[in-house]
């Protein structure tokens, strides 16, 4: 009966302490594998696709329900032609985080009118957009590319994806573990004294 009651305190401890140690945030790294590349055709005019240079190697923490906004990459048009342009681009984006790990990736593709040196409707549709990530331990988090009809005016555009902490992850503390190890401890220990006292 001892021995039972040591067992539910152990649990409740265990339980505590993973409370209380659990992480409120978690600290993300953009990895090296981030990239972008564009296949473009454009009558009168030039689209360039380009990474956003200071996004690889940033870093940030996000806790549960907070949300940080990345700029991904630009697309920029050079209308050489003052009246009329037309352009269409593909985009095949991955962004990947070296931590806590994982990496969410799409081809999208869009096109474009410009008059007089202005882009004036573009749109960027991707084959998948939204994605949920798991990086062990219950901790999940949610990754948004920009899309939609009427994105690009002007002659430049930055694409920004959305990462959202949904779930933060839940370690077994290492004071949990030595409490099992302990408890274990006392069960071996109780099973000797009964096996020797049969004996």
């Amino acid at each position: 009966m001892k021995l039972l009651n040591i067992c539910k305190g152990a649990v409740l401890a265990i339980g505590l302490t993973a409370s209380t140690a659990y992480a409120t945030t978690v600290d993300f790294l953009v990895g090296g594998d981030t990239s972008v590349a564009d296949v473009s055709a454009c009558l009168g005019c030039d689209v360039t696709i380009d990474l956003n240079s200071g996004l690889i190697g940033s870093a940030f923490s996000l806790g549960v329900g907070e949300t940080k906004t990345l700029a991904f990459f630009d697309i920029t048009a050079d209308t050489n032609n003052p009246f009329f342009a037309a352009g269409l681009f593909g985009v095949d984006a991955t962004l990947a985080f070296a931590t806590p790990g994982g990496s969410a990736s799409s081809i999208g593709g869009g096109g474009f009118l410009s008059a007089f040196g202005s882009i004036t409707l573009g749109a960027l549709v991707w084959d998948q957009n939204e994605f949920t990530l798991d990086f062990g331990n219950g901790g999940i988090y949610s990754v948004v590319f920009d899309q939609g009809v009427d994105l690009i005016l002007g002659t430049a555009k930055t694409i920004y994806a959305d990462v959202t902490l949904e779930a933060a992850p839940v370690p077994l503390p290492a004071s949990a573990l030595f409490l099992l190890a302990g408890v274990g401890g006392l069960g071996a220990v109780r099973l000797r004294k009964k096996k020797a006292a049969a004996a």
